[in-house]
């Protein structure tokens, strides 16, 4: 008797049914969102169902990397018959995307972000630039939320060079003549609740409504005055975060009718005065040297539960020593400090105030000596309720050169015919991990370790002494530790073991480990 024919189970019972592709358009188009333009666009190459699926996308983005047009100008100027732009790829990207959404009016959703970044802006550029941002204008209403963040310049905001160098700075050239001129329609479109400008021109009206405005950050406005720029902000009545990067021409600033929840100050070298209404502020930044007592008047009853700090430039003298303190007095009651110490020796730490409610503790900067480590202990006996310490520990000059040589020497041997074993000898030899000189203990015996740290997080641990002695005395210490994280430097995968046994053998509590 013949067997039963089977029935050829279907692509959906055998669980190969193309799911996703039975989602709304809405949700597709949310998701690819999340992608930047030219990857979202690839999707109408999926099949029939993905040809349309952009016009649901609400966000257009696209930037080129830093330094992607340094080497680019010469051929432009001195070859090309036509001056066509170097950042042909970024403007072809938005150009298309922009056209796509207009050819299916009756698809498109509503944009909702709008973002690009130029390496270098040209002038060439402006007539395109002027066409976006007409086309994303157009036909706004307040009930449709825009997210600007126009970049024409991508690199470092700050002028100023290293830490610790000579006295005499060198600012940026606020040049009046170069920059992209904003179209005045900007300032009146009531959708925009978020605007990020940087390196352009603000060319305000005489009238500028942005009722709805939540967010502003501002980047080394070109050519506008003081006034220009305290006028964009006296105009957003909703404003709760604010922050002004490398404005040179910026002196005094006053916002004492807004209640800001965030304010950013970075890199503002001419700034003498700011005074605002700290009432519901909750978030502080500042980046630039050491202020003056006067510079920072926070009116109302600052409740600042979490603050940045960054110097560009620090000088080892009394009056900086005095400087310091009062500023770290005015956010002594913060919950969480981001502070970055490089140049920060122990001294600024000889009489610092009680950071009673500090509860997550960031340290940036390089492990240059044991002064360094020296300062880590002093900040941490102002902190006796710390839970959370992460230390970004950021490579010095010296090593960094170290290591692409050591890395180049490595490479070399290996196309020779060297074996990897023999420079890993001669790496092991160099590193010797079994004579470390580690201070007493005890001396690290601090409450909030002994009592209060549950995390420790070390980015960027290499083997180097001043690294390796203070990953000691720390979890030595620790007793109540509840989770670490340790992330080494690129090197040698048998250092990283070594390296990795080592800190084991300190740790004397039992947390959750991870070594990465």
């Amino acid at each position: 008797m013949a067997s039963p024919s089977r029935k050829k189970p279907s692509s959906s019972s055998s669980g190969r049914r193309d799911r996703i592709s039975d989602l709304p358009d809405d949700l597709l188009g949310h998701v690819l969102s999340f992608l930047p333009t030219k990857e979202a666009g690839r999707a109408a190459m999926l099949g029939r169902r993905w040809r349309d699926i952009f016009c649901s996308v609400h966000t257009i983005s696209s930037e080129e990397r830093e330094g992607q047009r340094a080497g680019d100008w010469d051929t432009y100027f001195y070859e090309a018959q036509e001056r066509r732009s170097c950042s042909t790829a970024l403007l072809q990207s938005i150009s298309a995307a922009l056209l796509h959404r207009r050819r299916r009016p009756g698809l498109m959703v509503p944009l909702r972000s709008f973002r690009f970044a130029f390496d270098s802006y040209h002038g060439w550029d402006k007539g395109a630039v002027d066409q976006w941002l007409f086309e994303v204008l157009r036909q706004r209403t307040q009930d449709q939320e825009l997210h600007l963040d126009l970049r024409f310049f991508i690199g470092p905001i700050c002028a100023r060079g290293s830490v610790n160098g000579d006295d005499e700075e060198k600012e940026s050239n606020d040049n009046k003549s170069w920059g992209h001129v904003l179209p005045r329609t900007l300032f009146s479109c009531r959708a925009v609740r978020t605007m990020c400008l940087s390196y352009c021109k603000l060319n305000l009206p005489e009238v500028v409504d942005l009722p709805f405005l939540e967010t502003l950050r501002l980047t080394s406005i070109r050519g506008d005055s003081e006034e220009t720029i305290q006028k964009l902000i006296w105009s957003c009545p909703r404003l709760a975060d604010l922050t002004l990067e490398a404005n040179n021409r910026l002196k005094k600033l006053t916002v004492l009718d807004k209640r800001l929840r965030r304010f950013a100050l970075r890199c503002c070298h001419n700034v003498t005065q700011v005074s605002i209404d700290a009432s519901t502020l909750r978030c502080l930044e500042y980046s630039g040297s050491v202020p003056e007592e006067s510079l920072m008047s926070l009116r109302g009853s600052p409740a600042v539960s979490s603050c940045t700090i960054r110097f560009c430039k620090v000088r080892s003298n009394e009056s900086e020593f005095v400087r310091f303190r009062k500023l770290l007095e005015i956010v002594s009651d913060s919950k969480h400090l981001h502070l970055h110490h490089r140049g920060l020796g122990s001294e600024f730490f000889t009489v610092s105030p009680l950071f009673a409610n500090l509860t997550r503790l960031e340290l940036q900067g390089p492990i240059e000596n044991s002064d360094t480590v020296d300062t880590v202990k002093r900040i941490l006996e102002q902190t006796p309720n710390l839970e959370v310490l992460s230390l970004y520990m950021e490579e010095r000059q010296q090593d960094v050169e170290k290591r692409r040589r050591r890395e180049e020497k490595i490479r070399y041997r290996q196309l020779y015919g060297r074996v990897v074993g023999d420079d890993q000898e001669e790496y092991d030899r160099s590193v010797d991990l079994c004579n470390l000189r580690v201070p007493d203990s005890s001396c690290f015996s601090l409450p909030c370790l002994r009592r209060r740290l549950k995390e420790i997080n070390m980015v960027n641990y290499q083997c180097d002494v001043q690294h390796r002695v203070l990953a000691s005395l720390l979890f030595r210490n620790a007793l109540v530790l509840e989770r670490m994280c340790v992330v080494f430097v690129k090197g040698l995968f048998a250092v990283q073991v070594e390296l990795r046994k080592e800190i084991e053998s300190w740790v004397v509590a039992k947390p959750d480990k991870s070594f990465m």
